[in-house]
């Protein structure tokens, strides 16, 4: 199973991870707060849980920032009309990722 991991100190974060579980009816996502977070076989800097989203998939591979974004948003149907958008070539990684930064840099943490 997919593992999403997310700082649970943050109300944004936790409004995000809200409505992506409301949304993942084939539930393909485990969402694990950061705090609770802890695997010996996957070297992870857990700094990271404080400044992104982390998706551990079930092959292993490691996301985080707009591919961990993309990555989950793929995966839940609600989401399929607009999914070709997160696939330009070049264009949706640049501009993904910027916007993505803009936001999480943005958002207010406190619980």
């Amino acid at each position: 199973m997919n593992k999403v991991i997310f700082d649970n100190t943050c109300n944004f974060c936790l409004d995000i991870k809200f409505v992506f579980q409301k949304l993942d009816i084939f539930k393909f996502f485990n969402w694990i707060e950061a705090s609770d977070y802890s695997n010996s076989n996957i070297e992870i800097n857990k700094n990271l849980f404080n400044e992104t989203i982390v998706v551990l998939n079930d092959k292993g591979k490691i996301f985080t920032e707009f591919r961990a974004c993309r990555y989950i948003i793929t995966r839940i149907p609600f989401f399929l009309p607009v999914v070709i958008f997160f696939y330009i070539p070049f264009l949706s990684n640049y501009l993904g990722s910027k916007v993505y930064r803009i936001i999480s840099k943005r958002r207010k943490c406190y619980v």
